[in-house]
């Protein structure tokens, strides 16, 4: 192998496009079977028992954003609570008065 790569680069384009092309097919399939292995692995009672138990990507996803959902609505519900407790006009009286005292009428 080591004296065809080391030749390799004198071959025509074509030849060098094709030994890509089978190199990389090759990787990805190594790499799908590994994939295809480890999720799904081989089948019996004890690995079947334990993935019922265990939660599912899609179900953990489901989760985490509910508690993100009810983590931002009590943080609003509780901003609402923190505006309503201000005195916006008595706040702009306050404002309006320094400045026309300030600037003058």
């Amino acid at each position: 192998m080591g004296k065809y790569l080391n030749e390799l680069y004198k071959k025509p384009d074509h030849h060098k496009r094709r030994f890509a092309l089978l190199s990389s097919a090759t990787i990805t399939l190594f790499i799908f079977g590994v994939w295809s292995l480890a999720t799904f692995g081989i089948s019996d009672t004890k690995t079947i028992a334990k993935a019922n138990e265990e939660v599912g990507p899609f179900q953990s996803l489901r989760m985490n954003l509910a508690s993100s959902f009810n983590a931002l609505k009590s943080s609003l519900g509780e901003l609402k609570t923190g505006v309503e407790a201000i005195d916006l006009e008595a706040e702009y009286t306050d404002m309006r008065d320094g400045a026309l005292e300030t600037y003058g009428e």
